[in-house]
C-alpha cells in the first residue's frame, strides 16, 4: 500500500474501533431514544455507522437508486452491529487495497476512487460524533480516545 492507504487505513480502523466501543455501551433501553426530536434514533444512528462505509464505496461504484434502497432495506438487529461494522469495513478494506473503477452516482455526482475512501472516512467520523453526541446527551459516562 501506498503512504496514503496506509494512513486512511489506519484513521479509518481507528474510527471503526472507536464506533465498535459506543455501541457497546448502549444500554438496551437506549436504542429507541431520539435524544435530538425530529433526528434519527439511536438505533437508527447505529445502524447507519454499521453500513455506511460499503453503501458509500457502493454508490461509488454505480449502484442504483433501486439497488441502494433494497441495501438499506436489510435488518441489522442491535446484536448484530458489530458483526455488521466489520462487515462494512472488510468491504472497504478490500476495495482500498485491491482499487475500484467509480461510475457516476444516480443523483449525478462524480468522484475518483481516492475522493469516494475519503468521503466515506469523513461520512464515518461525522455519524461516530454523532453517535457520541447522542450518548452523552441521554447521561453516558464515556471515556474513549476519539483520536490517535
Amino acid at each position: 500500500m501506498t503512504d496514503w492507504q496506509q494512513a486512511l487505513d489506519r484513521h479509518v480502523g481507528v474510527g471503526v474501533r472507536t464506533t465498535r466501543a459506543l455501541i457497546q455501551l448502549i444500554q438496551p433501553e437506549d436504542w429507541d431514544k431520539r435524544p435530538i426530536p425530529g433526528k434519527r434514533s439511536v438505533y437508527e444512528v447505529a445502524v447507519h455507522l454499521a453500513v455506511l462505509l460499503e453503501a458509500d464505496l457502493r454508490i461509488a461504484t454505480g449502484a442504483t437508486a433501486e439497488e441502494m434502497a433494497q441495501f438499506y432495506t436489510v435488518s441489522v438487529p442491535s446484536g448484530q452491529l458489530i458483526e455488521r461494522l466489520d462487515q462494512s469495513w472488510r468491504y472497504y478494506q478490500d476495495r482500498l487495497t485491491t482499487g475500484f473503477s467509480t461510475e457516476t452516482t444516480y443523483w449525478g455526482v462524480s468522484d475518483s476512487s481516492t475522493g469516494w475512501l475519503l468521503e466515506a472516512a469523513v461520512h464515518l467520523y461525522h455519524h461516530r460524533s454523532q453517535l457520541f453526541d447522542y450518548l452523552n446527551l441521554l447521561g453516558y459516562d464515556i471515556e474513549l480516545d476519539l483520536f490517535e
